[in-house]
């Protein structure tokens, strides 16, 4: 199993109704301060879910960037 965070922005104005767009798709949602408005904790299968999964982030509407981030999984636990 592999675990990715995406780090997502959206427009301003827009953020409740992201973050339960977000809570649809991902395993975790958090909002954040600083550069990026939310973080988003999404473990998978496989590498076409994965893919899916970014994808329909990716096309929420007012998601103005996403920045993916992948662990290594033989250095987790």
């Amino acid at each position: 199993m592999g675990t990715v965070f995406v780090l997502v922005n959206c427009d301003m104005g827009f953020e409740v109704q992201t973050i339960s767009k977000l809570k649809e798709i991902c395993d975790e949602v958090q909002g954040t301060y600083g550069i990026f408005d939310f973080v988003c904790k999404l473990n998978y299968d496989s590498i076409e879910y994965f893919e899916k999964t970014i994808q329909k982030i990716r096309q929420i509407e007012k998601i103005t960037h996403t920045n993916t981030i992948h662990t290594i999984p033989e250095q987790s636990n």
